[in-house]
């Protein structure tokens, strides 16, 4: 029995499978003030983005749009200009139109593929 890579330990790791996602998106900030970003990926649990604004992990911002929509979402990491939100309350219709819209993109397998 072979033991398991970093890269199968990572993706077990995760609820949902990432897809490669491009697009404009908005950070609103508690403050009210809203910065752009870029997105890379997406997941029915979450985004990723690269953003030139110092943003904390732990803070809760809103995006805009996900799915058509604003929702919540909280920093879950950081590196450099890439960051990590993991969405918050997401309702069962917005979660329906990330289904559809995750699947009818190709999965994400790095930022090369970007």
């Amino acid at each position: 029995m072979s033991s398991p890579t970093v890269s199968n330990l990572v993706e077990e790791r995760r609820k949902h499978s990432r897809h490669r996602y491009i697009e404009r998106l908005y950070i609103g900030r508690q403050d009210g003030m809203w910065l752009t970003a870029m997105t890379y990926e997406i997941s029915l649990g979450g985004l990723s983005a690269a953003t030139t604004a110092d943003l904390q992990v732990g803070e809760k911002v809103n995006l805009s749009p996900v799915a058509d929509k604003r929702v919540e979402a909280i920093v879950r990491r950081r590196k450099g200009a890439m960051y990590g939100f993991e969405f918050l309350g997401i309702t069962p219709k917005i979660e329906s139109k990330l289904e559809v819209l995750c699947a009818s993109l190709p999965l994400f397998q790095s930022l090369s593929d970007v």
